[in-house]
């Protein structure tokens, strides 16, 4: 009998301690379901607010992959370097900032409205305010003026 995909059990697997602890989609589905099988940390995203004392000792290499090896190296060495230059938790910026704004955010005084506005004035209006419609039945769109023809 031919087992569906729908009967069969789930394939999971957990995280290991040291990326239990610093991860912040660790136990989460993509985790356990993709992560953790394959142990190609490709689901790891760090913790926010993690500090040197957060994190527990460097884990033994031995049993790790290429990735996890790269992964933990990574992270323990930059916990390392930013509590020995002071800095606990240096925000990631998500865009880089643009320090000359003297360009785009000035607008020039001497624009006259006249200028802009050039053919406001002499546009046509369908009726002027003071006057009324021969017929009120007669609806806006229903009129033609001589120009339309």
């Amino acid at each position: 009998m031919t087992e569906r995909n729908n009967n069969q059990e789930k394939t999971f697997a957990l995280p290991p301690l040291w990326c239990g602890s610093i991860c912040r989609n660790a136990m989460n589905e993509v985790c356990v379901e993709a992560c953790a099988i394959k142990r190609d940390c490709s689901a790891f995203e760090q913790k926010p607010n993690l500090k040197l004392g957060d994190i527990p000792r460097f884990p033994e290499t031995k049993d790790m992959t290429r990735e996890e090896k790269f992964t933990s190296v990574t992270i323990y060495l930059s916990k390392v370097v930013d509590h020995l230059q002071g800095v606990d938790d240096e925000p990631i910026p998500y865009r880089r900032p643009y320090h000359d704004r003297t360009a785009s955010s000035q607008v020039s005084a001497n624009i006259e409205i006249k200028s802009i506005l050039h053919g406001f004035s002499e546009a046509t209006t369908s009726l002027p305010a003071t006057e009324k419609r021969e017929d009120p039945n007669v609806r806006p769109e229903e009129v033609v003026r001589t120009s339309d023809q």
